[in-house]
């Protein structure tokens, strides 16, 4: 069984829909789906934002499944100039800069014709959203590419032997400076339309970016990163 890992339904929009679903279940912030796709056996589940909860839900899909291959996939950060809203990043490798570790990905995955980029991601427990800090996290990392739960995957799937991919649909480039969105956005994903209103009171300035980010970056990056799932998942 292929398992599916991701932190919100919005970013694997197309696959849910496509999946022929068998059973569904929940366990705390944890939402699964059982079911065939693509012909292949799989259980696509949706996490919540975060390292601590990509752990959790990543270690439940493990003891319960047994999945033989895993795959975190989701949106991703820019850190490295080169790269534009909609491109895909298949992880080498996870580095944590707080723990001062990298741990290595299971890369060698089959393709078709939908092109990615190889390299290092970084995960970090908070959305960035300035383009000074994806600069300095770049320097530092050398990572092409910043998420939020990739490490707590990697980290609950270790003592598995399960190897673990990682899948990233670029959401914002290295020079837009977005909101923070923890601060608009619940830890399922959803909008929390109270705190948006507060916060964009006080930061009106970022309603422009933001609106270009969530109907436009977001839906293209969502829609490549399913095209990219859909060649590469009958191949597994």
């Amino acid at each position: 069984m292929i398992a599916l890992l991701t932190a919100t339904w919005d970013e694997v929009t197309l696959l849910k829909k496509d999946i022929q679903v068998a059973e569904e279940g929940a366990s705390g912030d944890l939402e699964y789906k059982i079911g065939e796709l693509y012909g292949q056996s799989v259980v696509i589940a949706m996490m919540g934002v975060g390292i601590r909860r990509a752990r959790t839900g990543a270690s439940l899909i493990i003891q319960k499944f047994k999945p033989h291959i895993i795959i975190c996939a989701g949106h991703g950060g820019a850190l490295s100039p080169d790269l534009k809203v909609g491109e895909i990043v298949l992880g080498e490798s996870v580095i944590s800069l707080r723990k001062n570790e990298t741990k290595e990905l299971f890369s060698n995955l089959p393709f078709s014709e939908i092109e990615c980029k190889k390299g290092a991601l970084l995960t970090e427990s908070r959305f960035i959203n300035k383009p000074e800090e994806k600069r300095r996290l770049f320097e530092a990392s050398n990572a092409l590419a910043v998420d939020m739960e990739t490490w707590g995957v990697v980290e609950a799937a270790g003592q598995s032997g399960i190897p673990v991919a990682s899948v990233r649909s670029v959401s914002d480039e290295s020079h837009e400076r977005l909101p923070d969105m923890g601060e608009i956005y619940g830890s399922n994903g959803e909008l929390d339309l109270e705190k948006t209103d507060l916060y964009f009171k006080s930061a009106p300035d970022l309603i422009s970016p933001y609106l270009k980010f969530r109907f436009k970056s977001l839906p293209r990056a969502s829609n490549s990163l399913s095209k990219f799932l859909s060649s590469l998942i009958p191949n597994l």
